[in-house]
């Protein structure tokens, strides 16, 4: 009996663990997103928000990184967009 507890105590622990890690999760500037270190982020984040957007189009993730995308699309040279 005590042995059951002590397993649904464990379960219960990591269930909330997990969910935790989700709201944890740091969250990526627009500029993060625009520096040349982090394209291959900026490219699998956009990947990821476009895969799935009805659930992610909305996070501050995927607003970041389409945001950043706009920006470095924009700022090439040869492109005015007023």
């Amino acid at each position: 009996m005590f042995f059951l507890f002590v397993a649904a105590l464990g379960a219960a622990q990591t269930a909330c663990a997990e969910g935790q890690q989700g709201k944890d999760a740091k969250t990526h500037t627009v500029d993060w997103y625009m520096a040349p270190e982090n394209k291959a982020a900026l490219e699998a984040k956009l990947k990821e928000c476009r895969n799935n957007p009805g659930e992610l189009k909305n996070t501050a993730e995927c607003q970041n990184a389409v945001q950043a995308d706009l920006k470095l699309f924009t700022n090439q040279p040869g492109i005015n967009i007023r």
